[in-house]
């Protein structure tokens, strides 16, 4: 499993626990579990898997740029799926992880470890 995956392990164990055992509901819920797999994924993605060499202070203030646009999306995504479409929130869950994995990753690898 790569830094993704760990990542995103994260993300969906802290959504599941917080609706399942906090009673959160599902939109904030998935936004602080987005929020704790982006943690792990920063050390993951600045040492594993794009190795780089960039400062932690510029990598950093670029992440927190790139994190805030994909928290809105995946927000934004989730929100739509679940709150209006009325889809389970695991699977709304899954879909927008799997329609975010590309442009993230290019954000990331391209401009904020480059």
């Amino acid at each position: 499993m790569g830094s993704g995956g760990i990542a995103t392990a994260g993300h969906y164990a802290v959504t599941i626990a917080a609706v399942q055992l906090l009673s959160v509901p599902p939109i904030p819920a998935s936004a602080i579990g987005f929020m704790t797999g982006s943690a792990i994924k920063y050390w993951l993605n600045y040492s594993v898997a794009f190795r780089s060499r960039a400062r932690h202070r510029h990598a950093v203030l670029r992440y927190a740029v790139a994190l805030g646009a994909m928290l809105a999306l995946n927000t934004l995504v989730f929100g739509l799926l679940e709150a209006k479409l009325g889809v389970q929130y695991i699977l709304a869950q899954a879909i927008t992880t799997i329609l975010l994995i590309p442009p993230g990753y290019v954000l990331f690898r391209e401009w904020v470890f480059r």
